[in-house]
C-alpha cells in the first residue's frame, strides 16, 4: 500500500510552475476517457486470466456495449418497461453503474461492502469487503456522477481511529476536521479484484472522481485549501494546489466549504470561489473573500458570484466573457445543446444569453426551477408540476396536464419526459410524454412502496425502502 499526503510545502506558491502534472490541454481530448477505459479493460482481463477466473471474464465481457448516456439521463425507452430484476438495497445505499454491472455500495455492521450485479439479469457477480468504517463517515463511498464509471471502481474508506496511532487533534486555531487518513481501493468492475490500494492523509474535506483519477480537498493548518489530483490506481500525485483564501469552517464540520469537479474544471468553495483547470491545477480565477461566494460549472464555461459584485462568466481559459446578475441553474442532467445558449437563473426568472457576448436572448418569469436540458428543451420543475420550454426562445411549449405533487423528479431519455402521474383511480403511475409537444405515449402503474425513480448509468431504477428494481 502506498501512502500519499496532502502536504503544505514551505515557500511553495500556487503558480503553475510549482506543480508537476500533465501538460495543459487547450481543448479536451474526447478520446481520452475511452482510451483509459480500454486500458483498464485490458488490465482487468490480464489480472483475471492470471487468477484463473477466465469463465467470469468471458461472461462479463460478453455484455453488449452500453449506449453512451449523459449523467442523469436514461437510455432510450421505446415503450412501457417491465421489472427485469430486483436486489436488496436500503434507501441509504448508493448505486452506480460500471461496465455491465450495477454496483450497490453500503456500510453494513460498520464495514464497507460493495456488491456487483449483472446489469441484464441481476445475477450477483461478486462482493468485496473493503474494511471497517467508524460510524458515519462523509467521505466513505465510491465517487461517481451518475454516469457509467467504466472498468474501474475507486472506493474511499475512512477507517476507525487506531488508538496506537497519534493523531493531531485540536491543534489548529479554527474548527476543522481531525488530521487523519483514508484508504483508496481500485477495484475491477468485471471481477471485484482489488488492483491498487493507497492512502491519502490530511484534514480531509471532499473527494471527487474525474476519469480514473481522484481529486481530493483538504484544509491546512492555516485554514487554506489544499487540492490535489491523484492517479486512481497508484496514488501518484499529478498536481497540487494551495489556496490563497481560507475555507469556511464551523464546529469541526466543513459547512459551506465544497469541492465539485467537471470534465474541465475543479471548483473549491469557501469564503472565496476558486476554479482550477482539471488537467493541471492551474488557477483560472478566484473571487475576493466575501460573506457569500458561489461558483457554477458549465460544459465549457464557468461562473463565480459574490455579494456586492455579482456574477462573472468566463471561458475555459479563465477569460471574462460577460457579467450578469445570476448563475447557472443546478441541472440533474444536460446534453448541453444548443451549446451557444447559456441559461441563467435570476431567482424568479430564467434568462437565456448568448455564450459569445452575454446578449440577452429571452427572459421567462417563473417560480419553477430548471431541472433538465436535452434536445434543445429545458424542463422546469415545481412542487406541483413541470413545464417544458425551448432553450433558444424561452417559449413554454407545454406543461404537465394536472397539478399534483411531484414526489420524484422527472427524467428524460432525450426524446421523452418520464414523470410521475396518476391513474383514474388515483394510483401512482410512471408516464412518458414526448419532449417536443407533451403527447402522452404510454403510462404504467408503479408498484406499492416505490419511493423514487432514478437514472443510474442510463438504467431506469426504482427504489423502495429495502430494494432496487431495474426496469427494462
Amino acid at each position: 500500500m502506498q501512502d500519499v499526503e496532502m502536504v503544505d510545502v514551505a515557500g511553495t506558491s500556487s503558480a503553475p510552475g510549482s506543480r508537476t502534472g500533465p501538460p495543459r490541454r487547450t481543448h479536451p481530448d474526447p478520446d481520452t476517457a475511452g482510451r483509459r477505459r480500454r486500458r483498464w479493460l485490458a488490465v482487468g482481463v490480464a489480472v483475471a486470466v492470471a487468477l484463473g477466473v477466465s469463465e467470469v471474464v468471458g461472461r462479463v465481457t460478453a455484455v453488449e456495449p452500453a449506449v453512451e448516456v449523459p449523467a442523469g439521463m436514461v437510455a432510450p425507452v421505446d415503450g412501457p418497461p417491465w421489472a427485469r430484476w430486483r436486489a436488496p438495497a436500503a434507501r441509504t445505499d448508493d448505486v452506480l453503474a460500471a461496465s455491465g454491472a450495477l454496483v450497490v455500495v453500503a456500510v453494513r455492521d460498520r464495514r464497507f461492502e460493495v456488491v456487483a450485479h449483472d446489469e441484464r439479469t441481476g445475477e450477483r457477480l461478486w462482493s468485496q469487503d473493503l474494511g471497517p468504517v467508524s460510524g458515519t463517515q462523509p467521505l466513505t463511498g465510491c465517487p461517481h456522477d451518475g454516469a457509467d464509471v467504466g472498468d474501474l471502481l475507486l472506493c474511499v474508506v475512512e477507517p476507525p481511529l487506531d488508538p496506537r496511532e497519534t493523531w493531531r487533534r485540536g491543534t489548529v486555531a479554527f474548527p476543522a476536521p481531525d488530521d487523519r487518513w483514508a484508504r483508496v481501493s481500485a477495484v475491477l468492475a468485471a471481477t471485484g479484484e482489488v488492483v491498487g490500494t493507497w492512502r491519502v492523509h490530511g484534514r480531509l474535506i471532499g473527494v471527487q472522481r474525474v476519469g480514473d483519477d481522484l481529486v481530493v480537498l483538504s484544509v491546512g493548518a492555516d485554514g487554506r485549501a489544499r487540492v490535489a489530483r491523484y492517479d486512481g490506481l497508484t496514488g501518484d500525485r499529478l498536481w497540487w494546489y494551495r489556496g490563497s483564501a481560507p475555507l469556511r469552517l464551523r464546529e469541526g464540520i466543513v459547512s459551506g466549504a465544497e469541492l465539485r469537479v467537471s470534465e474541465e474544471f475543479v471548483l473549491v468553495q469557501g469564503w472565496a470561489a476558486t476554479v482550477l483547470d482539471v488537467d493541471d491545477g492551474t488557477e483560472l480565477t478566484s473571487t475576493p473573500p466575501a460573506t457569500y461566494a458561489l461558483g457554477s460549472l458549465g460544459g465549457s464555461v464557468f461562473g463565480t458570484w459574490t455579494n456586492g459584485v455579482g456574477a462573472t462568466v468566463r471561458d475555459a481559459e479563465g477569460r471574462e466573457l460577460f457579467t450578469a446578475r445570476a448563475l447557472f441553474p443546478v441541472l440533474a442532467a444536460s446534453d448541453g445543446e444548443p451549446s451557444d445558449v447559456l441559461v441563467l437563473d435570476e431567482g424568479g426568472a430564467l434568462v437565456g444569453r448568448s455564450v459569445a457576448d452575454g446578449r440577452e436572448l429571452w427572459r421567462l418569469d417563473t417560480y419553477r426551477a430548471a431541472r433538465l436540458r436535452a434536445g434543445g428543451h429545458l424542463l422546469l420543475l415545481g412542487v406541483d408540476g413541470y413545464q417544458v420550454a425551448d432553450v433558444r426562445t424561452g417559449e413554454v411549449t407545454w406543461e404537465s396536464p394536472v397539478r399534483a405533487l411531484m414526489w420524484w423528479a422527472p427524467l428524460t431519455d432525450g426524446r421523452t419526459v418520464l414523470a410521475p402521474g396518476r391513474s383514474g383511480g388515483g394510483a401512482p403511475t410512471l408516464e412518458a410524454r414526448r419532449l417536443d409537444d407533451g403527447h402522452l405515449e404510454w403510462s404504467m402503474p408503479l408498484e406499492e412502496g416505490v419511493r423514487s425513480v432514478t437514472a443510474v448509468g442510463g438504467h431506469l431504477v426504482l427504489r423502495t425502502r429495502h430494494e432496487l428494481v431495474v426496469l427494462g
